[in-house]
């Protein structure tokens, strides 16, 4: 390898490293705008955001919404608290478990859900979407979409979780 090579790979790198701090910049920046507006409006936080969002209309299960959200189980049984305290959710046990617990909202708390839900779209749209063309979403979703299966560029042979048999969407 030339020192012309060793010098276009090391630009290349930062130039990686570039991207992707700037999409933490973004994403940084349109967090910290979501979470004062949420708070502002509802008195949530994001995690409590995530948690009101990921609650389906007839409840769920405390262990199904700690995959759900990026929390522990343990933050999430204390955001569940919080919540519960609040009003906005109830915790009841799971029919087919007694010791399980279900959580799902509470009117009170389906209304804050729906609002807090067009709060978060209104930011997204002003601070990230309403800042970039149809083809630019188009192609970071792709990307996004990619990277969350794991694929490598130019795509795979397997859906994301399916079966290396499956033919992969054209």
């Amino acid at each position: 390898m030339t020192g012309a090579d060793v010098r276009a790979g090391r630009a290349a790198t930062r130039a990686r490293v570039g991207v992707w701090r700037s999409l933490m910049e973004v994403h940084s920046s349109v967090l910290r705008e979501l979470e004062r507006e949420l708070t502002a409006r509802h008195g949530l936080s994001v995690s409590e955001f995530d948690t009101v969002v990921n609650i389906p209309t007839g409840g769920v299960g405390l262990s199904e919404l700690t995959g759900r959200v990026v929390l522990s189980q343990s933050a999430v049984s204390r955001l569940v608290d919080r919540l519960t305290r609040r009003g906005l959710l109830e915790r009841t046990a799971a029919p087919e478990d007694s010791r399980a617990v279900r959580v799902r909202l509470t009117s009170l708390g389906r209304r804050v859900q729906v609002a807090a839900i067009r709060t978060n779209a209104e930011v997204v749209e002003r601070c990230f979407a309403g800042r970039l063309s149809e083809e630019e979403l188009q192609v970071l979703g792709a990307a996004f979409d990619r990277i969350r299966a794991r694929e490598p560029v130019g795509g795979s042979t397997a859906p994301a979780g399916g079966d290396a048999s499956e033919e992969a969407p054209g």
